[in-house]
């Protein structure tokens, strides 16, 4: 184990500690009546999660792994192959279909296709998907199976427009809201005239839009006050672009202690906060 591994497990078995040590607010360990939070709620795990150190995999194992540990929420990269078909992976593999999915990814782990996705959300059936890289509504309404159990992060108000029409649960993206940002480039969408800061709010509550996302290291800082109020506002607002924190602990791990004030969950590589978290309820 490398100095790096006993950092994160040392800090976690901390956390672990301090969650167990004392009767909270909301700690069911402590008052038998009361609700149980439902900690995955904060947590989706970024393209699939994380894998033997590893991420953006959007594999098979990631997903089977992320979801042994309570994970419920997860995201994939949606692109396609050089004849048009779906595949999850971080960046358009530039291959056909049939030869993206001969190969295993790293080697040694399982790609996926749409086949496989809506095979392996069937036999998840409390699994919710959340699309990156795609801005296609109609093209995931037509293709996965299972609507309402999707939530999509779209990049241009005619997506989102289109994916409330659909019945599709969108995810109003950073560059929506600020105007501009480097993945909606990558992805070709060009900067926006915003709807602007000045009255994306009521953008937001016009649209009964409920989820947003948005990169942390953007977000932060400069734009406390607007995420307070998005949050008060009952906006699920998730970060992406994690960093680890001054002290060396996880990224997960810091965004939870330290800036749950200005979100309502992250994109997590590593799911082993969850999993901590998650034994509070038991």
């Amino acid at each position: 184990m490398n100095n790096k591994q006993i950092t994160r497990t040392f800090l976690l078995t901390m956390l672990l500690f301090t969650t167990f040590s004392c009767c909270k607010d909301n700690d069911c360990k402590c008052d038998p009546n009361c609700k149980k939070i439902e900690y995955w709620e904060y947590f989706i795990a970024h393209a699939g999660g994380s894998i033997d150190g590893i991420n953006y995999t959007n594999c098979l194992e990631a997903l089977n792994l992320s979801y042994s540990k309570s994970c419920r929420l997860f995201e994939l990269d949606i692109v396609l192959t050089t004849d048009g078909k779906i595949v999850a992976k971080h960046d358009p593999p530039g291959t056909t279909e049939a030869e993206f999915m001969s190969q295993l990814i790293e080697g040694k782990y399982t790609p996926m296709n749409m086949e496989s996705i809506n095979e392996w959300f069937h036999k998840h059936s409390d699994a919710i998907l959340v699309t990156d890289k795609i801005n296609d509504p109609q093209r995931i309404y037509d293709e996965f199976l299972f609507r309402d159990r999707v939530i999509m992060e779209l990049f241009t108000w005619e997506a989102v427009d289109k994916a409330i029409e659909l019945g599709i649960k969108p995810m109003v993206s950073e560059n929506l809201i600020f105007g501009k940002s480097k993945k909606a480039m990558k992805m070709g969408i060009m900067p926006i005239e915003s709807k602007s800061i000045a009255n994306i709010e009521q953008v937001l509550k016009d649209k009964r839009i409920e989820y947003i996302c948005m990169s942390r290291i953007y977000a932060l800082p400069g734009n406390e006050d607007l995420l307070k109020r998005l949050k008060a506002n009952g906006i699920k607002n998730y970060f992406f672009h994690l960093e680890w924190g001054t002290n060396g602990e996880p990224a997960e791990q810091y965004v939870w202690i330290n800036e749950m004030d200005y979100c309502y969950g992250m994109y997590a590589n590593n799911l082993d906060l969850l999993e901590i978290l998650n034994k509070k309820n038991h």
